[in-house]
């Protein structure tokens, strides 16, 4: 019987696709590193650093020092991620996901990446970053030149940055995608069999959580270059917004989520009637198709 199952277990092995197999592999090399880091103080002694603050549904990314420069063309070793990825749940900063990033030309096709055609990339165009940050703060001068020139203005001409999630959470929208409408039912005590796709009701629910305004809005505004005056009149409708939300997570399903959705479609009208033009296009240069969603 042993032997027979040992057979078995080889036959079924042996007639799992190769691709599948790869992309297995792949994300076990992931998983791997992501275990021992699962502690962020961990993390923080073996040298990893925050950078920007924590993103709505996706979490605050760090990165190392001597971590990898992958590069178009490039083999990526899924060992050795990119950047690591937290978020608060249950009050506790929790590794949720990995990302890989890959430098590349902006007429070069997005990277490989993980095997098959499930991984979704999202690009950020470093010059058109640098001219909103320009436009943004000219005070800066040549202080903006010298620190972010160098991060994406580079010899070879590779100045987009190409990346890729790998999450170690369940992520309704999947593996690979740029942000997990899960977390905002996370941080709210919601069930998580609520979470699904809709990215109106996980942003609208996300606001309601900690910090949920400053993690909504805090990179846009400050890309924009809003007045103080205008961030402030932002972030109180938001609060209230988020208010309204927070009292009411008691009702059912359909209810929470249609006062979710209600305040994050009000939430992005103010936005659109505040914001100039010119202010929102910085914004899209940041954040790529618009707040909180990555091509």
């Amino acid at each position: 019987m042993v032997l027979l199952r040992a057979c078995l277990a080889a036959l079924l092995f042996l007639t799992v696709p190769a691709e599948a197999s790869t992309l297995r592999e792949q994300m076990l090399a992931g998983y791997e590193t992501a275990r021992g880091y699962a502690d962020l103080r961990t993390a923080r002694r073996d040298g990893w650093r925050p950078f920007g603050g924590e993103a709505a549904l996706m979490g605050r990314h760090y990165s190392h020092p001597d971590g990898p420069d992958y590069v178009s063309g490039q083999a990526i070793d899924f060992s050795r991620p990119s950047n690591l990825i937290y978020s608060r749940i249950n009050g506790h900063p929790q590794l949720v996901a990995l990302a890989y990033v890959v430098r590349k030309r902006p007429d070069e096709p997005l990277p490989a990446g993980f095997a098959g055609r499930g991984d979704i990339w999202h690009v950020h165009d470093g010059p058109k970053f640098l001219t909103a940050v320009r436009e943004s703060y000219p005070l800066i001068g040549g202080l903006a030149e010298r620190w972010f020139s160098d991060a994406v203005i580079t010899e070879d001409g590779k100045t987009d940055l190409a990346m890729v999630h790998l999450w170690l959470i369940p992520n309704p929208k999947g593996r690979f995608a740029s942000h997990n409408p899960a977390l905002a039912y996370r941080e709210l005590g919601l069930p998580l069999d609520w979470a699904d796709t809709d990215m109106e009701v996980a942003q609208g629910l996300a606001i309601a959580g900690r910090d949920g305004c400053e993690n909504a809005l805090d990179a846009q505004l400050w890309i924009a270059g809003v007045s103080r005056a205008t961030r402030r009149a932002m972030m109180e409708t938001c609060g209230a917004l988020a208010t309204d939300v927070w009292a009411n997570l008691t009702g059912g399903e359909a209810a929470v989520e249609a006062r979710a959705r209600a305040a994050w479609r009000r939430l992005e009208d103010i936005r659109l009637m505040t914001l100039s033009a010119a202010e929102l296009a910085r914004i899209d240069a940041f954040v790529e198709d618009g707040p909180g969603v990555c091509r």
